[in-house]
């Protein structure tokens, strides 16, 4: 009989990775531990370094509860269950050198790719070797077998719990209300993720604490700009030849900043001094949804804010020049800009909304004491009108440039929002 092999984390206690210890020594899971969880947060919350590794520790943790709680219902087998613990531990294992920042440079997104490793060699004999069925791990990887929400349920997966729990200890060290009582009252019913009826109103409060990390953290206005500024640098990166996007996903973060530091390329070289020594760009025009303006902060800045209708805003989200995935017309667009303003090469950062589709809030299911399932939308539209209008007070569309040039730039709004 082997010993434990305990680690310690903060938020899930103390894990005993014995039954995984295989999986935890391969090359590909010991990246994870290089790769931040929130990219350039950091720069603004300085404790939020924790990593994807961290992350998936703390995933793993959260499904042998939740899975030994689903086999003792009756509604999977031990075999689902060692599996769903498994493909835990392993769902972000597909993830490039700063994570989301960078995997627009990548044919496969993280979940594409950590199926395309789970059908490789080294790490279905790792999950072979934890006498877990490779095969039925890669269902939940591919979402073929509906058990994969257990990890990954926008709303209650054990995936999504962690992070949020994680994210918000390290950056407003806050975390959802009740969220160990919610975890105690989630079921697996028909193919769906539900929670008991009783803690409907913790259910709500989670979706309320999800939108509150978007608008403070994870769409922060500094981060955001910090994120197309690391962006463009990486684009640089590749376009003069010093990178290859396809070494992006073994790589860990500290690899690709050396690329950024010895880099012989002016743009890559001067984003990165920026970067390093947090002199972000500033923001200097604004567009936002009618009603919203107020939520740009101009006093003593040259900012302007311009309000537009829900049908503009739609078109300027899903404009192809303006998708953070269309490095090259992004770019174009900058230089244009720069040039109608008369702002040096270089110097103009258009900052997207970034990921939209995150702003629509997903239904909860409920399972009644009738024993059938329920709507939490339908059962509180006010709470979804809520979470509506608090995702419309952070979609912005930036146009951002060094201080010294703001006020040029915010004084140009008209040639600017000419040429998108």
């Amino acid at each position: 009989m082997k010993p434990p092999k305990v680690v310690a984390d903060p938020i899930s206690g103390i894990i005993n990775l014995r039954p995984v210890l295989p999986i935890v020594e391969t090359r590909e899971f010991q990246a994870l531990a290089g790769k931040c969880q929130l990219g350039m947060t950091s720069l603004v919350f300085r404790a939020a370094r924790h990593t994807r590794y961290e992350h998936c520790l703390g995933a793993y943790a959260a499904t042998l509860v939740r899975a030994r709680q689903w086999k003792q219902q009756g509604s999977i087998t031990q075999e689902e269950a060692d599996a769903l613990a498994v493909y835990a531990l392993i769902h972000d294992i597909g993830h490039p050198a700063f994570s989301h920042v960078t995997e627009d440079f990548l044919p496969l997104d993280d979940d594409e790719m950590t199926l395309e490793m789970i059908h490789g060699g080294n790490l279905r004999r790792a999950i072979a070797d934890c006498d877990v069925n490779p095969s039925l791990v890669e269902s939940f990887a591919d979402r073929s077998n509906p058990l994969y929400l257990g990890v990954h349920d926008k709303n209650l997966g054990t995936e999504k719990l962690d992070y949020l729990e994680r994210d918000g200890f390290y950056t407003l060290l806050s975390r959802p209300v009740a969220i160990q009582y919610l975890r105690e009252y989630v079921y697996f019913v028909d193919g769906t993720v539900a929670v008991d009826e009783k803690v409907v109103d913790h259910a709500a409060d989670l979706q309320t604490f999800y939108m509150k990390m978007y608008k403070e953290v994870y769409l922060r206005k500094s981060l955001v700009i910090a994120q197309r500024m690391f962006h463009k640098a990486v684009y640089h990166l590749i376009l003069c030849g010093e990178l290859d996007p396809c070494r992006l996903q073994p790589m860990v973060d500290a690899e690709l900043i050396g690329l950024m530091y010895a880099s012989k390329d002016p743009v890559v070289r001067d984003l990165y001094q920026f970067l390093r020594e947090r002199r972000m760009f500033r923001e200097a025009i604004s567009i936002r949804p009618a009603g919203f303006a107020q939520e740009t902060r101009v006093v003593q800045k040259s900012i302007h804010v311009l309000e537009v209708g829900p049908g503009e805003m739609g078109r300027l989200t899903q404009l192809p020049m303006l998708q953070k995935k269309n490095h090259a017309e992004l770019d174009v667009l900058e230089e244009r800009i720069a040039e109608a303003v008369g702002a040096p090469p270089h110097t103009i950062l258009v900052v997207p909304v970034f990921n939209p589709e995150r702003f629509r809030p997903k239904d909860v299911s409920i399972y009644g004491s009738d024993g059938k399932l329920h709507s939490l939308k339908e059962r509180r539209p006010a709470h979804y009108a809520h979470l509506g209008e608090a995702a419309a007070s952070y979609a912005a569309l930036r146009i951002c440039t060094p201080e010294e040039y703001r006020k040029r730039v915010s004084d140009s709004t008209l040639q600017v929002c000419a040429l998108l």
